[in-house]
This record gives C-alpha cells, sequence and structure tokens, in this order.
C-alpha cells in the first residue's frame, strides 16, 4: 500500500508526462482521488489511465518496481519518449 503522497506523487507524474485525466464520468470521485484512494486501501499493481498513450496507458507496480505502459502497438517514437520519461521520475520516487 502507499500513503497518500506517493500515491498524489505518482498521479502528479501520470498527468505531467503522460496526460491522465483527473476527471472521469465513470467514478464519483476524481480520477485521482479514486487512484489514490485504491492505492493507499491495498497493493493495485495494474491502473490504466489512458491519457495520451491512448486505451492501453497503464501504470503497474510489480515487485517493488513502479512503471508504464502502453498496448505495443499503439507504440509511437512520442509515446515511447513519454513512458520513458515517465519511468524516469517514477524510479526516483
Amino acid at each position: 500500500m502507499l500513503t497518500e503522497a506517493e500515491a498524489n506523487a505518482i498521479y502528479d507524474i501520470l498527468i505531467q508526462e503522460c496526460g491522465a485525466t483527473e476527471i472521469c464520468g465513470i467514478v464519483p470521485t476524481s480520477e485521482r482521488e479514486h487512484f489514490v484512494e485504491r492505492q493507499m486501501a491495498e497493493e493495485i499493481r495494474e491502473w490504466r489511465f489512458c491519457g495520451w498513450l491512448g486505451f492501453g496507458g497503464k501504470f503497474w507496480r510489480n515487485s517493488g518496481r513502479m512503471y508504464v505502459t502502453c498496448y505495443s502497438e499503439d507504440e509511437t517514437p512520442k509515446r515511447k519518449a513519454m513512458i520513458e520519461s515517465a519511468n524516469k521520475r517514477l524510479e526516483a520516487l
């Protein structure tokens, strides 16, 4: 599980580097609030945030490592650069 500050720091990176949204019509809270609440409640290993990475934009937590990916068929040089930048920042947390 993550602390509130850790989860918010991660979501900041998802927004800044990968265009994750703050608002979604599916959940009654903001996407950030939903992410933070879920990450504080249990170890969520996979989180789809979409954003600039398309429908397959995901945040992963596996074996203590945090990173983002997108579907391989959606990869472009621009998206690869976003992923690389986000992953460097996530590694630094």
